[in-house]
């Protein structure tokens, strides 16, 4: 299915000139209303609901800097690409142009495939950050305040057994300020691993490319190797009381590119998923291939599982409710590895385990370009 048209807002004083683009912008399949000046231009915004405008600078009534402030102080339209039409000498009236906010522009006489490209840059740019904006979005609703409640309602309600305590002018005990101490700690070390996705995720999030130019992010090179995942793996079943349940099968050591450094991380993530939804003597098996480009990587756990529908949700970087052990969700943690995977160029699925009893998560994740056979 092709891309929908894109609707063009040409704002052009001279009919000659705005006949001329009219007719070039609609041999590209565009869809065009074209106006005289700024007032014209902001009376049509409603009707002709542009996905980017073009618009002269010299015009009378509201001129091409006039309309640009108009806009950008619009908060139906702010976003919306401006392009800007100036002769080659008008340096001048360039730099005040991109200074009050203009995406790009272009010099008159019009050339066809400069308008061209400057139309499909800016309005693909401005679908990508409205992409990325809706991505966020759903971080903050969807998965933000369940993974913030549980511990800081942690330390709020410690906070309070203590300043009622000395309220009351008592004092703790030495076993009752271990203890508070401890759920403080552990509160509080939720907390910052917290803040240390949203930091990994405003990473991958950052743009990556020079502004006018479809992301291509510049990759990272890191090194996989049996030691590596094993000495993860061991970490986290300790971490988790169950020192025997990690199971490792990574013959040999490979070596990726991934959109920024951050394997160890992920894998955590995903590992300490496998642990926290399955229960202690069932083994969590840690599986590493490579296949041709990629390193495929597989995490499988004997727990209870997900439905098809949480699967769906979780790769939608929805929330999953209530999922593992204890309650506690898993959204983050995958979420957090689908994108890297994703924006790497890889994938990461999940699957049921065998006879529907607990989950697969497999990554892929691309070799670096040398070490793949040609």
């Amino acid at each position: 299915m092709s891309d929908p048209a894109i609707r063009v807002l040409l704002v052009e004083d001279e009919p000659d000139v705005r006949s001329v683009a009219d007719g070039i912008l609609t041999s590209f399949g565009h869809v065009v209303t074209a106006v005289a000046n700024g007032a014209e231009a902001l009376a049509a915004l409603d009707s002709a609901q542009p996905d980017v405008i073009v618009s002269d600078i010299r015009m009378p009534v509201i001129d091409g800097f006039q309309l640009l402030q108009r806009i950008r102080s619009d908060p139906m339209w702010h976003e919306i690409p401006f392009i800007i039409v100036s002769a080659k000498a008008e340096s001048a009236d360039l730099r005040m142009g991109m200074s009050l906010g203009a995406d790009d522009y272009v010099t008159k006489p019009y050339r066809p495939q400069d308008i061209r490209k400057a139309i499909e840059i800016r309005v693909l740019r401005a679908k990508q950050v409205s992409e990325t904006i809706a991505r966020n979005q759903r971080l903050l609703t969807h998965i933000l305040p369940h993974e913030l409640r549980t511990p800081l309602m942690g330390v709020i309600g410690y906070a309070d057994l203590m300043v009622d305590t000395a309220s009351e002018g008592k004092t703790l005990s030495v076993a009752e300020l271990s203890e508070y101490g401890r759920m403080l700690q552990v509160s509080g070390a939720r907390i910052f691993r917290i803040v240390e996705n949203l930091l990994f995720w405003a990473r991958l999030e950052a743009p990556r490319e020079t502004p006018g130019t479809p992301e291509k992010p510049t990759r990272v090179q890191e090194e996989v190797t049996p030691e590596g995942l094993m000495q993860l793996a061991e970490s986290i079943a300790r971490q988790y009381g169950r020192p025997n349940d990690a199971v490792v099968d990574c013959p040999t050591v490979a070596k990726i590119q991934v959109v920024t450094t951050g394997f160890a991380f992920v894998m955590r993530h995903i590992v300490e998923n496998a642990f926290k939804c399955s229960l202690p003597g069932t083994q969590v098996r840690i599986a590493a291939r490579t296949n041709f480009k990629m390193l495929m990587l597989s995490v499988a756990d004997s727990g209870r599982g997900m439905s098809t529908e949480q699967i769906a949700r979780v790769l939608r970087f929805r929330h999953l409710d209530g999922h593992g052990i204890g309650g506690q969700g898993m959204g983050m943690g995958l979420m957090l590895a689908a994108t890297f995977a994703r924006t790497s160029g890889g994938l990461l699925s999940l699957e049921p385990g065998p006879d529907g009893k607990g989950l697969v998560v497999d990554m892929s994740l691309p070799l670096v370009a040398d070490l793949v056979p040609a």
